[in-house]
């Protein structure tokens, strides 16, 4: 059985998030402008599709597992790989003693 590639793609989810934070933080102070609400519906959404397929990846490795497909679980590993690394997040250059240009 085969799985479907269906990750973010080029999308880093950290960003994501911060932004998504960042929105909500401005909520608490004041009422967002219509393009803040526009950033945060956007936002929910894209982490709402992130966590669906993050949790379908998972759901079909529990399957595999319990059916003793390895081959069809290394190639769900795969998809888990692929989506967790849109979350991963690199520390600014200034951590390395670099700037950015």
């Amino acid at each position: 059985m085969k799985v479907i590639n269906r990750t973010m793609g080029m999308i880093d989810m950290m960003n994501v998030h911060w932004r998504l934070a960042e929105l909500w933080l401005l909520q608490e102070k004041r009422s967002l402008t219509e393009q803040e609400s526009s950033e945060l519906n956007a936002c929910m959404k894209l982490n709402a599709r992130y966590a669906q397929r993050l949790a379908e990846q998972y759901n079909f490795g529990y399957m595999a597992s319990m059916t003793g497909d390895e081959v069809w679980l290394q190639e769900i590993a795969v998809e888990i790989d692929k989506l967790e690394r849109t979350h991963e997040c690199k520390r600014p250059l200034f951590f390395e003693g670099k700037t950015e240009k």
